[in-house]
């Protein structure tokens, strides 16, 4: 790599001022501003959205907003600095210190082999982490074409004056060479909600956690949960402990809800329990109350366990108290343990109940289990019901929706209302049609993703479109399953894609973290306990999450000011239907069908051989299979809720360079020769197949393997915008929805 961070001083410092050229003139440094949504790789050119002029930015009040400066040299130079000035705007106020952040734009080797003791053949680097900058004492060095790229982040506190705001970003050479470039700052004159709009729970990994930052004592490991529990609020997002042990504040000494099963004085269980929300209660008062933080939080762990037994594995019913206490729903002879039920509508109620009294309910979800399989829908059945009779109010959450699991539509009461308070599907496994019916069953949606819009090869838009695309949806939440899960043997600095022992699952460039370890290695001595390297994705994340919660302000204002027939609301709609059609060209998947959606020949059945192609397929398990050497067109087709016209089709294929003997995937769509990205990365990745059209709710294209050596597998098919659809960017959408939010605003205010 070209650019690495120098501590120097001293006599260190005069050598490195002597290499620098004497004849540097401050034109030889090239300063440019972008935006967040380009990943400006370490040779980049520059491209035709950088700004010469200026660094932009524009946000509310309670908002976050980041620009990025290139730096470029003609010639090398090294132990480089760079300062950012204060930012200065109504009066001569200047912004807090402490709301300003400048970090610089790291690469890592997304190509790197999941092993970490083999060398990465064909590298490629891509920006990721984001540590901060220390203007005092880091130093960098540059060389010509090659790019230096920082980070400017800003936050504006609720009280701060509307208007503009100037500062600036240098740079100075050890020869005293500087260059310098404007930074600008638009506050707008409204406020984010101090609570978020948006639901969310993003998973916290918190083993991780304590091994990246040396931690070594009790103390330490609650300081730096903290630390990332700050990370989540600046976010606007919401952390939760993944399954099975989620449950509230629980990494936080005590922080979670604990209760006990009474026992009788022959030991056995009453049905009684005693509830303890000691620890809970303390750091709820401080993270919900006074914070105004977390819009939602998991109240208890999973009360099932997978048993195995005679070969075969199923689900149990299974609850356990703060004592360690196992109570299970079926004896040892099968017959059914009736405190089973009571003691989990006990639990429940007195939960709710506390909840409510303390105000804390309407963020409470209990999530009844991840990613469930068709099978395990009795079970889940009884675990709801046992919830909906502790108390209504107290939402059940479940991953996937009848939409990709159709045996889920069981879950419903004896009045057919949903049992399921909120279906969380895969933002790519989203339909309308089967959204429309859960929803009068009273169900509401989130959406969450792996790996579809998060990964660190994937564009800014991608990353930022997913909250879009929530919105678009109608949704009221994100999920993701972990923000800080790293390999065991080496840091994501080194190793972006790993693998874990035992586990077949392949973590892929990003998936399944946000954050990076302050270190390049594990365990760093002394513990590091105040700092927490970010990423260009959690940023942009935050960045969702915050364009989220401005179309939400904005569509309540609309409907305020159509309320009271104010000429204002002309202005909110028209912000809207621009922030739609956005929405609608730039966010990820919107539509498609994994295999047992897809119909094509000898699909009455659910696995096999489709006679005469040398095509072979599973539906339940989700993939369609060909060999290759052989030209084989299949003909398919998938309903789908999207209206007539043209979208860009996105196939999932296998990539690998060498998967039974020969390479994987090369294939047709209609005609059209295609082929993954070559990587040493094994696993499924994206393809654009190029245009199709919708007619009539249906899909048709035409899949065909190659008379080459290739094979083809696919795992599922979906539908996109074509991106020359959109016709204004995003930048301008936001422009125009903090235009209205004002304009609205003054109206609401004037007709009182």
């Amino acid at each position: 790599m070209t650019l690495r961070r120098r501590h120097c001083t001293g006599s260190l410092m005069l050598a490195l001022a002597a290499l620098a050229s004497p004849g540097m003139a401050a034109q030889d440094f090239e300063l440019w501003g972008a935006t967040p949504l380009h990943k400006i790789t370490p040779n980049e050119r520059p491209a035709s959205d950088w700004q010469k002029k200026e660094a932009r930015l524009e946000c509310a009040r309670n908002e976050w907003e980041a620009v990025q400066v290139v730096v470029r040299a003609s010639e090398s130079v090294q132990g480089l600095r760079v300062r950012l000035s204060e930012l200065r705007g109504p009066q001569g106020r200047a912004l807090p210190a402490d709301q300003v952040r400048l970090c610089r734009a790291e690469w890592v080797d997304v190509n790197a082999p999941f092993e970490p003791d083999k060398p990465s053949v064909e590298p490629d680097l891509q920006p990721d982490p984001l540590p901060r900058v220390d203007p005092d004492t880091d130093h960098f060095e540059l060389e010509p074409g090659h790019n230096l790229v920082f980070w400017i982040m800003v936050g504006i506190p609720p009280d701060t004056p509307a208007g503009m705001y100037a500062g600036h970003f240098e740079v100075r050479s050890p020869a005293g060479v500087t260059a310098q470039l404007p930074v600008v700052l638009r506050v707008r004159d409204f406020s984010l909600p101090k609570r978020p709009l948006l639901q969310s729970m993003v998973g916290l990994s918190a083993g991780n956690i304590y091994k990246a930052h040396g931690c070594k004592t009790p103390a330490q490991r609650e300081a730096v949960i903290r630390l990332y529990f700050e990370e989540y609020i600046r976010a606007r997002l919401s952390p939760f402990l993944y399954a099975t042990g989620t449950m509230a504040f629980n990494p936080l000494p005590e922080g979670r809800i604990g209760w006990t099963f009474a026992k009788g004085p022959d030991g056995a269980l009453t049905g009684d329990v005693t509830m303890d929300f000691t620890g809970f209660d303390r750091e709820a008062a401080f993270y919900l109350d006074q914070r105004d933080a977390f819009s939602s939080f998991n109240v208890a762990p999973y009360i099932w366990t997978r048993k195995r037994e005679k070969g075969t594995t199923h689900i149990a019913l299974r609850f356990v108290d703060s004592a360690k206490t196992v109570v299970t729903r079926l004896r040892p002879d099968g017959s059914v343990n009736p405190v089973f039920d009571t003691l989990v509508v006990a639990v429940f109620r007195a939960i709710a109940t506390h909840l409510d009294q303390r105000g804390w309910l309407d963020r409470a979800v209990y999530y009844v289990t991840d990613e469930p399989a068709e099978e395990e829908t009795p079970i889940l059945k009884h675990i709801c019901a046992l919830i909906r009779q502790a108390d209504p109010r107290l939402r059940t959450a479940l991953t996937y929706d009848p939409a990709n699991r159709p045996r889920l539509a069981e879950l419903v009461d004896t009045d057919g209302r949903s049992l399921i308070s909120l279906w969380i599907p895969y933002c790519s496994h989203y339909r309308e049609s089967v959204a429309a019916e859960q929803r009068a069953k009273g169900a509401e949606y989130w959406l969450y993703d792996v790996k579809t819009t998060c990964l660190i090869p994937h564009t800014g838009m991608q990353n930022r479109g997913m909250f879009w695309n929530i919105w678009q949806c109608d949704a009221k939440g994100y999920l993701y399953y972990l923000s800080t899960y790293w390999g065991r043997d080496a840091t994501p600095w080194d190793r972006p894609s790993f693998l874990l022992p035992n586990v077949t699952y392949q973590y892929r460039q990003g998936d399944g973290y946000f954050f990076y370890p302050p270190k390049r290695h594990y365990n760093p001595t002394p513990p590091i306990l105040d700092t927490v390297v970010t990423t260009i994705r959690w940023e942009l994340l935050r960045e969702g999450a915050e364009d989220y919660d401005t179309l939400r302000l904005l569509e309540r204002l609309t409907e305020q000011a159509r309320q009271r027939g104010l000429p204002a609301v002309k202005r909110g709609e028209d912000a809207l239907a621009m922030a739609h059609a956005l929405a609608a060209s730039t966010v990820g998947s919107i539509g498609g069908a994994n295999i047992a959606q897809l119909t094509f020949t000898a699909r009455e059945e659910a696995a096999g051989t489709i006679p005469g192609t040398g095509w072979t397929f599973n539906a339940k398990e989700g993939w369609l299979h060909h060999p290759g050497n052989q030209r084989a067109d299949l003909p398919m087709h998938f309903a789908t809720d999207l209206p007539n016209g043209e979208y860009d089709l996105i196939t999932k294929t296998y990539a690998d360079a060498d998967y039974r003997g020969r390479p994987y995937s090369c294939f047709l769509v209609n005609g059209k020769p295609l082929r993954t990205p070559k990587t040493p990365i094994k696993g499924p990745v994206n393809v654009n197949a190029g245009i199709v059209e919708v007619k009539d709710g249906v899909c048709r294209f035409i899949l065909s393997a190659v008379g080459q050596d290739s094979g083809v597998i696919l795992y599922r098919v979906a539908l996109r915008r074509p991106s020359a659809d959109t016709t204004v960017g995003l930048y301008a959408v936001r422009t125009q929805l903090a235009d209205a939010i004002e304009k609205i605003q003054t109206a609401l205010g004037d007709a009182r």
